[in-house]
Parts: C-alpha cells; structure tokens; sequence
C-alpha cells in the first residue's frame, strides 16, 4: 500500500477515535461534575433504589446504576496516542 493512502486511513481513524475519547471523557466526567455543581448534589450518590409492586403483591427492588465506561475511554484514548505516533513516525521516514 502507498504510504500517502495509509497516511491518509491512519489519520482518518486517529482523528474519530480522538472524537470518541474527547466525547467519552466529556459525558464521563465533566458532566457528572457540571451537573452536580449546577444541582449541588453529591456525585457519590449517584445511584437510585426504587420499590416496585408494593404491599399488593411481590415487590421487586430496581437498582439504577451507572456503568463503568473508563475502560472504553482508556482504549480509545490509547488507541489515539497510537495513531498519533505513527503519524509522526510516517512524517519523519518522508522527510
């Protein structure tokens, strides 16, 4: 394969996993922490129990819960850095 073409396909991918970890790391952390500032709440407290059925019949207890995303967003951040490298490493070898 031509090195401009896969020049061209590393900064493609390197440019949308660097899209998916600034959008990951946004909804993950800094969104968390914005919305607990502007409701002042507590981030530790972010699950939530609920009671469903009642006296009436069996009740079944619905826990809500966030999922742990950080290994995605470590992936797609090391898979960034990687591009990012071999990008730089492809622009040396021109030169």
């Amino acid at each position: 394969m031509d090195k401009r073409k896969f020049s061209k396909i590393v900064f493609i991918i390197t440019l949308i996993t660097g899209i998916v970890t600034i959008m990951m790391l946004g909804f993950d952390f800094l969104l968390p922490i914005f919305l607990s500032f502007k409701l002042k709440r507590d981030i530790k407290h972010g699950s939530s129990i609920g009671i469903i059925g009642g006296a009436d019949g069996p009740t079944t207890i619905f826990i809500s819960s966030q999922s742990s995303s950080h290994l995605l967003t470590g992936l797609f951040g090391l898979l960034t850095i990687a591009g990012i490298i071999i990008l730089l490493t492809i622009r040396k070898q021109v030169k």
